[in-house]
Protein backbone atom coordinates (compact mmCIF):
# COMPACT_ATOMS: atom_id res chain seq x y z
CA UNK A 1 0.00 0.00 0.00
CA UNK A 2 2.89 2.56 1.17
CA UNK A 3 5.97 2.80 -1.33
CA UNK A 4 9.21 1.73 0.79
CA UNK A 5 11.69 2.44 2.17
CA UNK A 6 8.79 4.46 4.36
CA UNK A 7 11.08 7.28 6.39
CA UNK A 8 9.61 9.55 9.11
CA UNK A 9 10.65 12.68 9.82
CA UNK A 10 10.56 14.61 12.95
CA UNK A 11 11.33 18.09 13.91
CA UNK A 12 11.33 20.81 16.83
CA UNK A 13 12.77 23.80 16.87
CA UNK A 14 14.42 23.82 19.57
CA UNK A 15 16.26 21.62 21.98
CA UNK A 16 13.79 22.64 25.32
CA UNK A 17 11.02 21.27 23.02
CA UNK A 18 10.26 17.30 22.98
CA UNK A 19 10.03 14.72 19.98
CA UNK A 20 8.71 12.67 21.77
CA UNK A 21 4.89 13.73 21.11
CA UNK A 22 5.59 13.59 17.42
CA UNK A 23 7.04 9.81 17.36
CA UNK A 24 3.60 8.82 19.55
CA UNK A 25 1.64 9.94 16.76
CA UNK A 26 3.40 8.79 14.19
CA UNK A 27 3.73 5.38 16.07
CA UNK A 28 0.31 5.15 16.53
CA UNK A 29 -0.37 5.84 12.78
CA UNK A 30 1.96 3.19 11.57
CA UNK A 31 0.16 0.62 14.20
CA UNK A 32 -3.33 1.36 13.06
CA UNK A 33 -1.86 1.02 9.38
CA UNK A 34 -0.09 -1.94 9.83
CA UNK A 35 2.73 0.25 7.92
CA UNK A 36 6.83 -0.19 8.96
CA UNK A 37 8.65 2.78 9.75
CA UNK A 38 11.88 2.17 8.30
CA UNK A 39 13.99 5.15 9.15
CA UNK A 40 13.74 7.85 11.53
CA UNK A 41 14.69 11.23 11.00
CA UNK A 42 15.29 13.90 13.46
CA UNK A 43 16.47 17.49 14.08
CA UNK A 44 16.50 20.15 15.81
CA UNK A 45 16.36 22.99 14.06
CA UNK A 46 14.19 26.41 12.98
CA UNK A 47 11.21 25.41 11.02
CA UNK A 48 12.03 28.77 8.71
CA UNK A 49 15.37 27.74 8.16
CA UNK A 50 16.02 26.00 4.62
CA UNK A 51 19.15 25.00 5.74
CA UNK A 52 18.67 22.51 7.43
CA UNK A 53 20.96 19.32 6.85
CA UNK A 54 18.71 16.53 7.99
CA UNK A 55 15.68 18.15 5.97
CA UNK A 56 18.31 18.81 2.99
CA UNK A 57 19.26 14.88 2.81
CA UNK A 58 15.57 13.83 2.65
CA UNK A 59 15.12 16.43 -0.15
CA UNK A 60 18.38 15.06 -2.09
CA UNK A 61 17.15 10.97 -1.44
CA UNK A 62 13.69 12.46 -2.78
CA UNK A 63 15.30 13.67 -6.02
CA UNK A 64 17.19 10.44 -6.45
CA UNK A 65 13.89 8.36 -5.84
CA UNK A 66 15.86 7.03 -2.53
CA UNK A 67 12.54 7.60 -0.55
CA UNK A 68 8.99 5.55 -1.21
CA UNK A 69 7.00 7.45 1.57
CA UNK A 70 7.38 9.79 3.96
CA UNK A 71 5.70 10.31 7.28
CA UNK A 72 5.18 13.78 9.24
CA UNK A 73 3.06 14.53 12.31
CA UNK A 74 2.24 17.71 10.45
CA UNK A 75 3.32 19.45 7.42
CA UNK A 76 4.67 22.36 9.05
CA UNK A 77 7.38 20.18 10.47
CA UNK A 78 8.68 19.99 7.22
CA UNK A 79 8.89 23.83 6.70
CA UNK A 80 7.20 26.72 7.82
CA UNK A 81 8.23 28.58 4.81
CA UNK A 82 5.39 28.22 2.10
CA UNK A 83 7.66 28.30 -0.97
CA UNK A 84 10.01 25.64 0.84
CA UNK A 85 6.85 23.59 1.69
CA UNK A 86 5.70 23.93 -1.73
CA UNK A 87 8.60 23.24 -3.82
CA UNK A 88 9.12 20.00 -1.48
CA UNK A 89 5.73 18.60 -2.41
CA UNK A 90 6.39 19.78 -5.96
CA UNK A 91 9.57 17.25 -5.76
CA UNK A 92 7.51 14.33 -4.04
CA UNK A 93 5.09 14.99 -6.91
CA UNK A 94 7.71 14.60 -9.70
CA UNK A 95 9.37 11.50 -8.48
CA UNK A 96 6.45 9.79 -7.18
CA UNK A 97 7.30 9.76 -3.47
CA UNK A 98 4.40 9.66 -1.37
CA UNK A 99 3.51 12.24 1.64
CA UNK A 100 1.75 11.36 4.47
CA UNK A 101 1.09 14.34 6.89
CA UNK A 102 -1.21 12.68 9.70
CA UNK A 103 -2.83 16.00 10.98
CA UNK A 104 -3.59 16.74 7.58
CA UNK A 105 -5.36 13.38 6.47
CA UNK A 106 -6.94 14.69 3.47
CA UNK A 107 -3.85 15.98 2.19
CA UNK A 108 -2.38 11.65 2.24
CA UNK A 109 -5.41 10.91 0.88
CA UNK A 110 -4.76 13.15 -2.16
CA UNK A 111 -1.45 12.68 -2.60
CA UNK A 112 -1.93 8.96 -3.29
CA UNK A 113 -3.51 9.61 -6.62
CA UNK A 114 -1.33 10.59 -9.27
CA UNK A 115 -3.86 12.67 -10.80
CA UNK A 116 -5.05 14.54 -7.86
CA UNK A 117 -1.62 15.47 -6.56
CA UNK A 118 -0.50 17.97 -8.70
CA UNK A 119 -4.37 19.99 -8.48
CA UNK A 120 -3.38 19.42 -4.56
CA UNK A 121 0.01 21.15 -4.34
CA UNK A 122 -1.42 23.88 -6.66
CA UNK A 123 -4.23 24.30 -4.55
CA UNK A 124 -2.10 24.64 -1.21
CA UNK A 125 0.54 27.44 -3.11
CA UNK A 126 -2.61 29.39 -3.65
CA UNK A 127 -4.10 28.93 -0.36
CA UNK A 128 -0.08 29.50 1.32
CA UNK A 129 0.17 32.52 -0.52
CA UNK A 130 -2.70 34.09 0.00
CA UNK A 131 -2.25 33.16 3.34
CA UNK A 132 1.14 35.49 3.19
CA UNK A 133 -0.46 38.42 2.14
CA UNK A 134 -2.81 38.41 4.64
CA UNK A 135 -0.60 38.33 7.02
CA UNK A 136 1.52 40.89 5.98
CA UNK A 137 -1.46 43.25 5.40
CA UNK A 138 -2.78 42.78 9.28
CA UNK A 139 0.68 43.57 10.32
CA UNK A 140 1.41 46.50 8.58
CA UNK A 141 -2.20 47.56 9.84
CA UNK A 142 -1.47 46.93 13.10
CA UNK A 143 2.05 48.77 13.08
CA UNK A 144 0.40 52.13 11.59
CA UNK A 145 -2.36 51.94 14.43
CA UNK A 146 0.39 51.81 17.07
CA UNK A 147 2.15 54.37 14.98
CA UNK A 148 -0.98 57.13 15.20
CA UNK A 149 -1.55 55.73 19.04
CA UNK A 150 2.21 56.91 20.25
CA UNK A 151 3.28 53.47 20.98
CA UNK A 152 7.15 52.85 20.94
CA UNK A 153 7.47 50.10 17.84
CA UNK A 154 10.48 47.52 18.54
CA UNK A 155 11.47 44.94 21.44
CA UNK A 156 12.98 46.29 24.25
CA UNK A 157 16.31 44.03 25.60
CA UNK A 158 14.62 40.95 27.37
CA UNK A 159 17.52 39.82 29.68
CA UNK A 160 19.69 43.10 30.88
CA UNK A 161 23.04 42.23 31.52
CA UNK A 162 22.36 42.05 35.65
CA UNK A 163 19.86 40.39 35.35
CA UNK A 164 22.28 37.60 33.33
CA UNK A 165 24.41 37.92 36.12
CA UNK A 166 21.89 36.94 38.84
CA UNK A 167 20.39 34.32 36.37
CA UNK A 168 23.75 32.59 36.27
CA UNK A 169 24.49 33.03 40.12
CA UNK A 170 21.32 31.39 40.94
CA UNK A 171 21.87 28.64 37.96
CA UNK A 172 25.22 27.63 39.60
CA UNK A 173 22.92 27.12 43.16
CA UNK A 174 20.73 24.94 41.58
CA UNK A 175 17.93 26.80 40.57
CA UNK A 176 15.54 25.57 38.42
CA UNK A 177 15.58 27.02 34.60
CA UNK A 178 12.04 27.54 35.16
CA UNK A 179 11.93 28.98 38.71
CA UNK A 180 14.88 31.26 37.55
CA UNK A 181 12.96 32.66 34.72
CA UNK A 182 9.92 33.31 36.91
CA UNK A 183 11.84 35.46 39.00
CA UNK A 184 13.30 37.53 36.37
CA UNK A 185 10.10 37.80 34.61
CA UNK A 186 11.60 36.32 30.96
CA UNK A 187 10.32 33.66 29.06
CA UNK A 188 12.26 29.93 29.54
CA UNK A 189 13.15 29.69 26.25
CA UNK A 190 14.79 33.42 26.59
CA UNK A 191 16.94 32.46 29.68
CA UNK A 192 17.87 29.13 28.23
CA UNK A 193 19.59 31.09 24.99
CA UNK A 194 21.30 33.77 26.96
CA UNK A 195 22.73 31.52 28.95
CA UNK A 196 23.64 28.33 26.29
CA UNK A 197 25.34 31.23 24.58
CA UNK A 198 27.67 31.94 27.17
CA UNK A 199 28.61 28.33 27.43
CA UNK A 200 26.78 28.31 30.86
CA UNK A 201 24.62 25.55 29.82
Amino acid sequence: MFQRPVVAYLRVSTEMQDLDSQRVVINDWAARNGVVIDEWLTEVASGSEDERPVFRDLWRRVEEKKVGTIVVAELSRLSRRMRTLINFLYDCVDNDVHLISIREGWLSDAMKNPITRPVVVSMISTLYELERVMISERTKAGLQRARLSGKKLGRPPKLKPEHLLEAIKMYRQGVSMSEIARRLGVDRSTLYRSLKKLEIL
